[in-house]
């Protein structure tokens, strides 16, 4: 697992969040994140803003293209097993 806990409910806590789905886990992550220093989070979410609109505009003028994102994955996953 990586993570230690010295109490059950730590344990269990992780064994239910192990059960969601992908997603949940992602929602679940971000929430954790944003809650451990909020005080950036305005500057953080006007940055990631600023750099969506960024890769949006580069792609609808052709100067990047899009990448299934399934198989991003999938060769990323390939590229670390090495």
């Amino acid at each position: 697992m990586g993570v230690a806990f010295f109490n059950m409910d730590g344990i269990l806590l992780i064994e239910e969040a192990l059960k969601l789905s992908p997603f949940e886990r992602a929602q679940l992550i971000d929430a954790l994140w944003q809650s451990l220093d909020s005080s950036d989070q305005g500057a953080i979410d006007q940055a990631w803003l600023e750099e969506s609109q960024d890769r949006l505009r580069a792609y609808r003028q052709g100067d990047i293209e899009a990448v299934d994102g399934e198989r991003s994955l999938s060769d990323l996953k390939e590229r670390l097993s090495r």
